[in-house]
């Protein structure tokens, strides 16, 4: 039986390590490329940078525009999770405690939006945002607007999940405590959720930070670019300068990697939550 083990264990490092391989070495190779001079990685793509270079940050922080489109990206992504968590929590709730008439119906409803692909919606949004009755086109909720849309089906599903797990008596000791329906939601519900909450953040701000489609077919003004759109600009007619694109693309990571890192203890809890039941 050890044997056996002590197989099974190699085994499953064995693929664990291939997949970090596989997973890692672009985002090494990224960082290495982006302190290297254009020449040197050119020539030898693969080789170790044999001295710190920093001059790729500088030249794109300096160039016009790309802190602008940083700016863009996190007002844009911070609206949308905010609206996106507050929306589905609420609904999630909604859907699990409350009795209104059709309620599965309308959940189902919901969850068909998860069956529309969402690019086949963006001739009539671009359409509809910059007819002059509206005129929202190249503003933040041109964006702001579909991305919480969009979210709101598979948010809700998790949390929904999440707030049947939660025990009934625990609001139910709330409302003999004088809480009402609010009260209940906020003060008992929802932190017990929470890692269920931090994936459903986690998840929206990573596709919605790396987003371009939506940005490419309903921002025009340069102004109102966010950073996908930015990080196209480094492409040239002819070439691509690989250097200050990897110094960019490290800039553009960094705050998906300061959310990821303290969030993620609750990734697997939150996508499992809902998954036993009792």
């Amino acid at each position: 039986m050890k044997a056996k083990t002590l197989v099974r264990a190699v085994l499953r490092h064995g693929v664990l390590l291939v997949f970090l391989v596989v997973g890692g070495y672009p985002l090494v190779w990224m960082g290495f490329s982006a302190v290297r001079r254009e020449g040197e990685v050119r020539s030898a793509p693969f080789a170790l940078p044999t001295q710190t270079n920093l001059e790729n940050f500088s030249a794109v922080l300096a160039s016009g525009g790309f802190g602008r489109a940083y700016l863009n990206s996190l007002i844009v992504c911070a609206a949308s999770v905010l609206l996106a968590g507050m929306a589905s929590a609420m609904a999630g709730y909604a859907f699990a405690r409350m009795r209104f008439r059709m309620k599965e119906t309308l959940f189902y409803l919901l969850l068909a939006g998860m069956m529309i692909p969402i690019h086949v919606t963006l001739i009539p949004l671009n359409r509809l945002l910059g007819s002059s009755g509206i005129g929202l086109k190249n503003t933040y909720w041109a964006l702001i607007g579909p991305y919480v849309g969009f979210a709101l089906p598979i948010s809700i599903l998790i949390l929904r999940g999440a707030f049947e797990n939660v025990p009934i008596e625990l609001e139910d000791a709330a409302r003999i405590d004088g809480c009402n329906a609010w009260g209940v939601f906020w003060r008992v519900a929802l932190p017990l959720v929470r890692p269920a909450l931090a994936t459903v953040v986690i998840f929206n701000f990573l596709t919605m930070w790396n987003e371009f489609a939506f940005a490419l077919t309903l921002i025009s003004n340069e102004s109102m670019y966010t950073l996908p759109l930015a990080l196209w600009r480094f492409k040239g007619e002819h070439g691509i300068n690989l250097t200050q694109t990897c110094a960019a693309l490290c800039v553009a990571v960094l705050p998906v990697f300061v959310v990821y890192c303290f969030a993620q203890r609750h990734i697997i809890r939150g996508l499992t939550a809902g998954a036993l039941r009792q």
